[in-house]
C-alpha cells in the first residue's frame, strides 16, 4: 500500500529583511495510514512549519508534499483549503473550544461550515462525542467539563468530518499526567481501530514513547527517524499511576 503522506525534499523558507531563514531543509518523510507518529525538537526546530504544511495550511517552497495521492503543494490557496476541510482534523493544546456553546454545538461547527443539513450535523456530532467517551455530556458547556473532557471535545470536533489524517499540536500541554495519558490513549484507540494517520507535536518523552514511529527535527534537518517496535499502552500507564495515586493516599 502506498503511503498517505510523502514529502519529497520539502524546503520551506521565510524572508526577514535581507535574511532567509530555512525554516525546512531538504525534508523527506513518509508516513502510511493508521501510524502514530510524534514529531519531537526543540522550539525553531521546524515542527511547526512541519505540520503547517502537512495541514496545507503553507506550501513548500521546493519540494513536494502529497496527500492520498494528491499533489497539494502545488495547489493554489483555494484548492489547499478544501483539501484541509475534507481530509485534515486539527487539535490544539488550548482546546479552542466556544464558551458558550455547548459540546454537541462545538463539534458540529465543521460541518455548518459545509451547509450540511440541522439533522444530519446533530447525527454525525453525537457520533463523534459518542466515539470519545462523552455521549452523556453533549448539552454540557466546556465550563461543565473537565480538561480532559474538553480536549475530547476538540478531538471528536477534529473528528466529524472523518478525517484520514489528525494533526495534534501539544495535545497534553496543559493536561495533568493521568489525563495526558487518557488523551494518548484515546488517540492510540483512533490510530489502532480506526485507521487515522495521527500525527502529535509533543516535548514529552512518555508521551512519544506511546506512539508507533518518533520524528526529530533540529535545525530544520529531520535528523532522526525511528520506529518503536513496543509501544507503551497508554491505558495501562493511566492506570498504573491512578494505583501508585491511590497507594501513595
Amino acid at each position: 500500500m502506498d503511503p498517505l503522506i510523502v514529502l519529497a525534499s520539502v524546503s520551506k523558507d521565510y524572508h526577514s529583511g535581507p535574511e532567509v531563514v530555512h525554516a525546512l531543509r531538504a525534508v523527506s518523510l513518509d508516513v502510511g495510514a493508521g501510524e502514530l507518529v510524534a514529531v519531537v525538537g526543540a522550539s525553531g526546530s521546524g515542527k511547526s512549519t512541519l505540520m503547517n504544511i502537512l495541514g496545507c495550511l503553507d506550501r513548500p517552497t521546493s519540494g513536494s508534499y502529497s496527500l492520498a495521492g494528491i499533489n497539494v503543494g502545488a495547489r493554489s490557496a483555494d484548492e489547499r483549503a478544501m483539501v484541509r476541510n475534507r481530509m485534515i482534523g486539527f487539535v490544539f493544546q488550548g482546546f479552542n473550544l466556544l464558551a458558550r456553546t455547548s459540546a454537541l454545538e462545538n463539534v458540529e461547527l465543521p460541518l455548518v461550515y459545509r451547509g450540511i443539513s440541522r439533522r444530519e450535523r446533530r447525527r454525525r456530532a453525537e457520533r463523534a462525542l459518542a466515539q470519545v467517551g462523552l455521549a452523556d455530556r453533549v448539552l454540557h458547556t466546556p465550563a461543565q467539563l473537565s480538561g480532559g473532557q474538553q480536549q475530547r471535545v476538540a478531538i471528536a470536533r477534529a473528528l466529524v468530518t472523518d478525517p484520514p489524517v489528525l494533526l495534534a499540536d501539544e495535545p497534553t500541554g496543559n493536561l495533568d499526567s493521568k489525563t495526558s495519558y487518557e488523551v494518548l490513549a484515546l488517540l492510540q484507540q483512533l490510530s489502532r481501530e480506526m485507521g487515522i494517520t495521527v500525527l502529535i507535536v509533543t516535548h514529552e518523552p512518555d508521551i512519544a514513547a506511546c506512539t508507533d514511529r518518533q520524528v526529530t527535527f533540529r535545525d530544520g534537518y529531520l535528523v532522526e527517524d525511528k520506529r518503536n517496535p513496543s509501544p507503551q499502552d497508554a491505558l495501562a500507564l493511566m492506570r498504573d499511576l491512578e494505583a501508585h495515586n491511590g497507594d501513595a493516599a
